[in-house]
């Protein structure tokens, strides 16, 4: 259901979501193949610390805990209630809800509007606004935040620390990313599913995790947006970056994107959410790699003070991939001489003559890690030059976990400088190993030179959103 803008009371409770005092399972289950169980036992698996009531009117105990018939019989307080009970079941305990003054409540339970039954998921949200209790759902796999050692759903891991908020209508989708985030070191603050979005809604989310402390850049994946002007000003009031992904655009995804998350998308076009996102200050990516690839470095890196971006890499195909891409994004690389007059001078101190000091810069696939670190320096203190692409190539002599600790060191040295500094290594195990070490320390490192320079390109118009606002 529509809402004008996003609703102070929604949005203080929203902590409560994420790091609530007590919980009550509602269809919490003795059988460990039923969403009432996962629920309990991802939970006490992943270290939360508050307490829990299982709430079972067949069964005393659940899972070693003492359960309740109703939320209502409950004698202790509860900031948040899991619903995975029958959807013809969810308006008695919401009544149950109400009367315990409960602070929040998740819904898991699916058939409401994305089968046909708008009416009654449309009487339940209107309930909970009525007595102003925040819904999340229904139809969703959970949330959580590896900060508070929370996992709340039927999800089977935390992504691991860092700073970006994923918030998201596709189940699927989110634990696709939460995967990513262990395999690939995708680092997130908070993560949430909104599955059929009856009641809070995106813009909430937005205001919140424009208040947490841990987020640094927001990820949202949309399938349809019932409250756009509410979207747009909650965006426009979060001085984080955000980037979308909007899908279920095509003529057969707009049915599944409805039959899925009950999104209706008819009478809209890419054409209109081109212009909501712009509106709101969001990047829109349009595939699920560049999703994550341009979140990844918004989250970690500083924005550009211009377009003076340098490449240095030991390949001259990566180069060629690399210039090519910047320019049909519409950032075309400068020339050393264009950009500062005497960097290439300085550059050419640490390649062969053989070596070319354009840009990118090729400084040969004889490159040592002592070349890299004095192309690299010249760079970067250069006060010309507002970015750093870097690129390893794993030759025969090139020594790739040599050259990741240069690169971790000179950031850690001139990350006070302000220039955003990108990483490609392409190559094979050797090269992923130095991807995941390059982004536990906080540059944004990608396998491919398209990955690399979506990242770059990125943190440039976030720079130019950023200039748009003040």
């Amino acid at each position: 259901m529509k809402v004008e803008r996003a609703r102070e009371y929604v949005i203080e409770n929203l902590q409560y979501a994420l790091n609530p005092r007590s919980i009550a399972v509602v269809g919490a289950s003795r059988y460990p193949t039923k969403v009432g169980y996962k629920v309990i036992e991802e939970l006490r698996r992943w270290g939360y610390k508050g307490e829990l009531y299982p709430v079972n009117p067949r069964s005393n105990v659940v899972q070693g805990l003492p359960a309740y018939p109703t939320v209502k019989d409950i004698p202790y307080d509860v900031d948040l209630v899991f619903v995975a009970v029958p959807a013809h079941i969810v308006k008695s305990v919401l009544e149950d809800c109400v009367a315990k003054k409960v602070k929040i409540v998740v819904i898991a339970t699916s058939a409401f509007k994305e089968i046909g039954r708008g009416e009654l998921q449309n009487q339940l949200t209107q309930y909970c606004r009525d007595n102003q209790l925040p819904l999340i759902g229904p139809n969703l796999v959970g949330m959580g935040s590896p900060y508070l050692n929370f996992n709340c759903g039927f999800i089977p891991y935390l992504p691991i620390k860092g700073p970006v908020a994923m918030i998201s209508q596709s189940g699927a989708n989110l634990l696709a990313a939460l995967g990513t985030s262990q395999k690939d070191h995708f680092g997130m603050s908070f993560f949430v599913g909104l599955g059929n979005k009856a009641d809070v809604d995106f813009c909430e989310f937005v205001a919140y995790a424009g208040r947490d402390p841990n987020t640094r850049c927001l990820a949202i994946y949309i399938e349809g947006l019932d409250s756009p002007e509410a979207f747009v000003d909650a965006c426009k009031h979060v001085d984080k970056p955000i980037v979308t992904i909007k899908v279920g655009g095509s003529k057969i995804g707009e049915k599944a994107a409805f039959a899925h998350t009950a999104s209706e998308n008819a009478g809209t076009t890419d054409a209109f959410y081109d212009e909501i996102f712009e509106r709101a200050g969001a990047i829109r990516a349009t595939t699920w790699q560049e999703f994550l690839d341009v979140s990844l470095a918004l989250g970690m890196q500083p924005t550009p003070k211009g377009d003076h971006i340098v490449m240095i890499t030991n390949g001259g195909g990566s180069g060629l991939l690399s210039c090519d891409h910047f320019e049909r994004c519409g950032l075309p690389l400068h020339e050393l001489s264009e950009i500062s007059p005497g960097l290439a001078g300085r550059i050419r101190a640490y390649m062969p003559m053989f070596g070319s000091p354009l840009n990118p810069v090729d400084i040969s696939g004889t490159a040592s890690p002592i070349q890299y670190k004095g192309a690299f320096t010249q760079a970067i203190r250069d006060p010309n030059v507002h970015g750093i692409l870097g690129s390893i190539c794993p030759t025969a002599v090139t020594d790739v976990p040599a050259v990741t600790d240069v690169v971790i060191q000179i950031h850690e040295t001139y990350k006070h400088l302000g220039k955003p500094f990108i990483m490609e290594c392409q190559g094979g195990e050797e090269c992923q190993e130095a991807i995941m070490k390059l982004r536990d320390h906080g540059i944004p490192a990608y396998p491919t030179a398209e990955q690399a320079v979506n990242a770059m390109i990125a943190l440039y118009k976030y720079g130019q959103i950023k200039k748009n606002k003040a």
